[in-house]
């Protein structure tokens, strides 16, 4: 009879506890945000495609096999092509919109252009890689301003800066733009097969059902074969912090052609 009163009290206890628990946590948002959680309060930014073993970091490839990798952007770009035209719940915004609705999450349109052809580029030795910023709940860019990027000050890449400048003002001073650089010098180019940022009224990420993260598409050329080829790229934007070692603000990637 001891033992049955004491292990009920003890599991009684242990229920009420978490009970009182799950009460002081919400189903939709996280309890601690930006700067009072883990992740912080300045994104960090992924590419796809990458491998299913999350061991192998190296995008190795062979042009005469690229279905490995055309299958892996196909998965990632699912999504974009079959939940968000079919679905209601997704608001067509646009350079008017002032941020993302905390209900209903704003609709990507994939649009590639060198980067739909040839197995997204993998079958002719001119892989794509997709770059997107890290979600992280309630967080809100602040873009640089046209001036802000005219002037010397900012260590912007010429080459991103006279692509910027072309633009809108109401375009330039509502985007996080996004920069690469092959790190070795093996003289690869690097283009941008789409938008060159990523547009302000994506965020914050509220934990909107359905929500799909913006991206670039990069089309990588002039690959040497049998050499591993560095790339590094990074976010712009005033309220995003670069720093290599803890991976903010950027990323880091490896590319080998086979053949």
């Amino acid at each position: 009879m001891f033992y049955i009163v004491l292990y009920a009290f003890l599991a009684g206890f242990f229920i009420a506890l978490l009970t009182v628990f799950y009460q002081t946590l919400n189903d939709h948002e996280p309890k601690w945000t930006m700067g009072s959680s883990l992740i912080g309060n300045s994104p960090g930014m992924g590419y796809r495609p990458t491998h299913a073993d999350p061991d192998v970091t190296v995008i190795s490839f062979n042009a005469k096999e690229p279905k490995y990798w055309s299958d892996r952007v196909d998965d990632f770009l699912g999504p974009y092509y079959t939940i968000a035209p079919m679905s209601d719940s997704y608001a067509e915004c646009n350079y008017g919109t002032a941020s993302a609705d905390p209900v209903t999450p704003c609709s990507f349109k994939v649009d590639l252009n060198k980067c739909a052809q040839n197995d997204y580029g993998f079958g002719v030795n001119k892989p794509c890689l997709f770059l997107k910023p890290n979600k992280i709940f309630g967080w809100t860019p602040i873009p640089y301003t046209k001036e802000e990027i005219e002037s010397e000050e900012l260590q912007m890449p010429a080459n991103l800066k006279t692509a910027i400048l072309k633009l809108p003002t109401d375009v330039i001073e509502k985007n996080i733009w996004v920069s690469c650089l092959e790190v070795e010098n093996f003289n690869v180019t690097l283009e941008y097969d789409t938008h060159i940022g990523f547009p302000s009224y994506y965020f914050p990420y509220a934990n909107q059902k359905g929500y799909l993260s913006p991206f670039v598409a990069m089309q990588v050329d002039n690959l040497p074969v049998g050499t591993t080829v560095k790339i590094s790229c990074r976010l712009w934007a005033k309220n995003i912090v670069v720093d290599k070692q803890r991976r903010l603000g950027m990323t880091n990637l490896e590319i080998l052609s086979n053949a």
